[in-house]
């Protein structure tokens, strides 16, 4: 289990200091598939980035299995990113290494040996349906491809957690659904806990069984995926949802500015 525990995150732009997350309190279970939504600059990449201290947030606490990691010395810092692989829009591929070679990569950091990089790349691309393009180049491949191979890679280092920012909006709706449901796939075959960013609805409907909506930094709600969908209080959760959401008139705090003469 994740949880997340008063999380603030600042940075200073031109020495006015801007928060970006604001006392963000969220669990995560072993087995989600959880997606974190909402609008652009609401923090969600700056909330995914704090999970593996890619950030580090100001203060507040990152506890997986009950133990913070922004406590962690380097060292073991290092074993728990080895379980937390991420997979991004732009596929972030080697241009000039070929598919084997992208895959085999984290392997060779890790310092397996050359025969056991063969067989668990094999594997992997197996797994993510490529196993035709092994030597194929980023250049070759379409957008549902690539992230394939980062999804190939991501799995390397056997990960506990996948977390997942905006890894499908540079792609068309049927890639979409089939990068999803690869994810689907990998979350229930595998026990591998999906953690994704994205601002598409369509997303969390399709995949997500729990969902948290941020904005300007806050956790606005969050909880199972049908409860936020169809049963929010929340205006802007509702307006975010349905853009043609119309705003409830009778809030005290609107009445106010409006003349009904």
């Amino acid at each position: 289990m994740i949880q997340i525990r008063n999380l603030s995150k600042s940075y200073f732009v031109e020495g006015k200091k801007i928060e970006v997350l604001k006392k963000i309190n969220l669990e995560i279970e072993d087995g989600d598939i959880f997606g974190i939504i909402g609008p652009s600059g609401a923090g969600k990449t700056t909330l995914i980035r704090c999970l593996n201290l890619l950030e580090r947030p100001d203060e507040g606490q990152i506890l997986i299995d009950g133990e913070d990691i922004t406590k962690m010395k380097n060292s073991k810092l290092r074993d728990v990113r080895k379980r937390m692989s991420m997979i991004f829009q732009h596929f972030n591929l080697l241009q000039n290494s070929n598919v084997y070679k992208n895959v085999a990569f984290p392997l060779e950091i890790s310092g397996y040996k050359k025969e056991m990089i063969e067989k668990k790349v094999d594997e992997l691309l197996k797994i993510v349906d490529l196993e035709e393009k092994k030597f194929s180049y980023p250049s070759m491949l379409s957008g549902g491809q690539k992230q394939r191979v980062a999804i190939a890679r991501a799995l390397a280092n056997n990960p506990r957690y996948i977390l997942s920012d905006e890894a499908t909006s540079a792609l068309d709706p049927v890639t979409t659904t089939s990068i999803l449901n690869l994810l689907k796939s990998l979350n229930e075959n595998f026990g591998i806990t999906v953690i994704l960013i994205t601002h598409e609805m369509s997303v969390v409907k399709q995949i997500c069984n729990k969902v948290a909506f941020i904005e300007y930094g806050h956790i606005v709600e969050s909880g199972k995926t049908n409860d936020i969908l169809f049963n929010s209080e929340s205006d802007n959760i509702k307006r975010f949802i349905n853009p043609s959401h119309e705003l409830n008139y009778t809030d005290k705090n609107l009445i106010s500015g409006l003349n009904f003469a």
